[in-house]
């Protein structure tokens, strides 16, 4: 289900990810452990399709990381909740929603209903226009 085969990142001449061999197969549970730095987001970030690798290969069930066609599949196959988001701070929490939203192609009109969709039901239309970077962790336990 996931293989990779040297997978690395490097952003400029830092190594965040340096060669990491790994199978797991459909069904089995894999821990990704190690300290802080050590390259786990990251890893996990290009997995999802999110950043690029700059070099090896990774294949999610059977689809090409590095290829155009496959990374909106490989999205749509990953559910990704990391510590950090990966929200704009400066953006607020509608802007965030929209840029996400264009990043996926969505149309104007479906990506307003979204994003009012999701920032009532979490509780926050009132915080639409508040900086993300304003939020506390516990800012979208509704009702606590």
């Amino acid at each position: 289900m996931i293989d990779t085969e040297g997978l690395t990142k490097r952003f400029g001449s830092a190594v965040a990810v340096d060669g990491v061999t790994l199978h797991v197969d459909q069904g089995e549970v894999f821990g990704f452990l190690g300290p802080n730095g050590a390259g786990k987001t990251t890893t996990v970030r290009m997995l999802a399709c999110l950043v690029s690798k700059s070099s090896g290969r990774a294949t999610i069930g059977g689809r090409d990381i590095s290829s155009a066609s496959d990374q909106p599949k490989i999205r749509k196959m990953i559910g990704l909740l990391t510590e950090n988001v990966g929200l704009y701070e400066e953006l607020s929490a509608y802007d965030n929603l929209d840029f996400y939203g264009r990043y996926y192609k969505l149309g104007e009109q479906e990506r307003k209903e979204r994003i009012g969709y999701l920032l009532k039901m979490l509780e926050l239309w009132e915080k639409k226009d508040a900086a993300a970077g304003t939020f506390e962790g516990d800012e979208a336990e509704a009702g606590d």
